[in-house]
């Protein structure tokens, strides 16, 4: 009936697309409409769903993300292919398990007529399965057990009472209700972190060599992580950075056409994280993965997601100290997400690559650097141990989750994963070993010794991590320090594992993996300049204007900053909260030419970010700080 709602409404009302390789599926179901139907009225067109002339409407930000492209991500296939491989017996039950959450819609529509398996050879031949993570799927997930535990691992809930739940209050049903059969209703849980948690916390079930289940693993927990940090206090959510709110507000479909009713905050649903390799892939293999977006779209997408991995990630400070004939580098890495950095399936990691020269670029010390098929040099096998400090090229600190079977041997095969010999994943500020969260979400193997290792003077939650490299110096010479974190996607042995074996969906992998960039993302770089001095000359210095980080941040509940100016000159101090409101003048006078340095008490104030700002005649410079209590 939907379905014939839907034909009469598109002949009424519009000129409908073409169908091509790139038509978003207008098949129905029982449950549910695929993403076609929907953008018909939620498609930019003049000033509906657009700013500033640009299209921004969920199905044209939707369908170049991985949550559209679930079901057709090549590697999530490679690697349900692989578990089927390592159980043969249990394949049916493997590619049900999966599809709950890559295949929503054709997993709950065959559950919801009786069946209790639903495989890759169903998926393929389903329209609406492979339309991913789509509109009538999170729009119609029942908020009644959100936040526990049934809800995690795909327990998200889905009836047949055809209502679309979304996040603002006196929706007009009309036209919704008589063309297409939804019924759209206020629920403010519909823009909850919880929602996304349905899926995106996972307890994989473990098996031994013999097939038998041993217990779960928490696969990934980025929701738990969230909640043992500051930012759900500060009602931060999933969607501030994956689905971002603009605050214009913005007519939100196209029918009926005269409508005034504008909607405010608007979410963007670009529901970008940092997985660019796939995104890549789907955009040069359209055909191959049978996607529904175009090169643009594809695009636009990636330098989101670049952009996410690069500026919505992490700050990354690097400082410098000579100490008896050794230069000491401290790379210090602070996790500004709300969960473990990297995140995810632990297939993922994250470096650093740090490179020491001289003037002639002549190298003196490498670590982290990595070959054309993106294998670190250096790195020990199985895995790389956490460093808290590192003298030797051949160390290099690499942050990942590393699982191991019930035998204590490194896996690829999750469904073998019974715990974690190695995480040190970087967690999320107000981490705390005290949350009655941790037993799923701990800390793995050396950085539990590490005191640099999200915490200072053993206070807990800091969301950072220092590394020192200690390396010996001869001579006098100035050295240039470039520090760079880097970002997988696939670690190269992931995929150098799924090389030596054969099925359809791991060969089609196997074959584009081969022509993919393999350079990692350089999430963050950081340079300067060091002169090693000779302690018998004269130390001659001209000053410059230089504001420093404070030192420590994140801090509780002071911290010092320190800045140089070069004249004469009225200097403030000043220091804001978030919205811009002036907390404190730690400074408001004429100053000479020198080194300075003032402690800030916090002691006050919540827990948050905060800004500095220093001015001196003509100069002015901004940073940030991070108070954690």
């Amino acid at each position: 009936m939907k379905k014939f709602y839907f034909l009469i409404f598109s002949l009424l009302f519009f000129s409908h697309e073409s169908f091509s390789q790139y038509s978003l599926t207008t098949e129905n179901s029982i449950l549910f409409s695929g993403s076609g139907n929907c953008a018909d009225c939620h498609t930019g067109n003049g000033d509906v769903l657009s700013l500033n002339g640009v299209d921004i409407s969920p199905p044209t930000l939707w369908r170049s993300t991985m949550m559209a492209n679930s079901s057709k991500d090549p590697l999530w296939r490679a690697m349900v292919s692989e578990e089927d491989h390592a159980f043969p017996v249990l394949q049916d039950s493997i590619e049900t398990l999966c599809n709950k959450c890559h295949a929503p819609m054709g997993y709950t529509e065959a559950r919801y007529e009786g069946e209790t398996t639903y495989t890759m050879s169903q998926l393929r031949q389903d329209p609406l399965a492979n339309d991913g993570v789509s509109c009538t799927v999170c729009h119609q997930i029942n908020p009644s057990n959100f936040g526990k535990q049934s809800s995690y691992s795909g327990g998200y809930i889905i009836t047949d009472d055809s209502l679309i739940y979304g996040p603002y209050q006196n929706p007009d049903s009309f036209f919704m209700q008589q063309f297409i059969g939804y019924k759209p209703v206020y629920e403010p849980k519909a823009s909850a972190s919880e929602l996304c948690a349905t899926c995106h916390t996972q307890f994989s079930p473990t098996f031994n060599d013999q097939g038998n289940l041993t217990g779960y693993l928490p696969e990934q927990t980025p929701y738990i992580e969230w909640k043992n940090s500051i930012y759900p206090s500060q009602q931060i959510t999933c969607q501030t950075c994956h689905s971002p709110k603009i605050f214009v507000p913005i007519d939100i479909a196209t029918v009926p056409e005269f409508d005034t009713t504008h909607r405010s905050p608007y979410w963007k649903e670009n529901f970008v994280g940092g997985n660019t390799l796939i995104l890549k892939m789907l955009r040069d293999y359209p055909d191959t993965l049978q996607v529904t977006a175009t090169t643009d779209h594809f695009d636009s997408t990636l330098i989101l997601a670049e952009n996410n991995l690069k500026s919505l990630s992490l700050n990354l400070y690097v400082d410098a100290v000579e100490e008896n004939d050794s230069l000491s580098v401290n790379v210090k890495i602070l996790n500004i997400t709300g969960h473990k950095l990297p995140t995810g399936i632990p297939l993922r990691r994250m470096w650093i690559h740090l490179k020491i020269e001289d003037l002639n670029h002549l190298k003196i010390f490498e670590s982290g650097a990595w070959d054309n098929q993106g294998r670190i040099y250096g790195m020990d096998q199985p895995y790389e141990h956490h460093h808290n400090i590192i003298r030797n090229e051949d160390e290099v600190q690499i942050y990942e989750a590393i699982p191991v079977d019930v035998n204590g041997n490194v896996t690829f095969t999750l469904l073998k994963a019974a715990t974690f010999i190695k995480d040190n994943r970087i967690p999320p500020i107000g981490f705390v070993p005290s949350h009655n969260s941790y037993d799923t979400t701990a800390v793995y193997g050396e950085a539990l010794n590490d005191p640099n290792f999200n915490r200072y003077n053993n206070t807990y939650g800091t969301g950072t991590d220092i590394t020192t490299y200690r390396i010996p110096l001869t001579g006098i010479q100035t050295l240039h320090i470039t520090a760079d974190i880097c970002y997988q996607t696939l670690k190269p042995e992931v995929a150098e594992y799924l090389s030596g074996l054969n099925s359809l969906d791991i060969d089609r992998f196997n074959w584009i993996y081969a022509a993919a960039d393999k350079s990692p993302v350089i999430m963050k770089s950081e340079e300067l300049n060091f002169e090693v001095t000779d302690l018998q000359e004269e130390e001659i210095t001209t000053l410059s204007f230089k504001l420093d980080q404070n030192y420590p941040n994140p801090f509780n509940p002071a911290t010092k900053i320190r800045f140089t100016i070069p004249n004469f000159a009225l200097t403030t101090l000043t220091v804001y909260d978030l919205l811009g409101k002036q907390i404190i003048s730690l400074i408001n006078k004429e100053l000479d030419p020198g080194n300075y340095e003032v402690e800030f008490d916090g002691s006050h104030l919540p827990s948050g970010i905060y800004f500095y700002k220093l001015t001196s005649g003509r100069y002015t410079q901004i940073r940030k700080m991070l108070l954690v209590k």
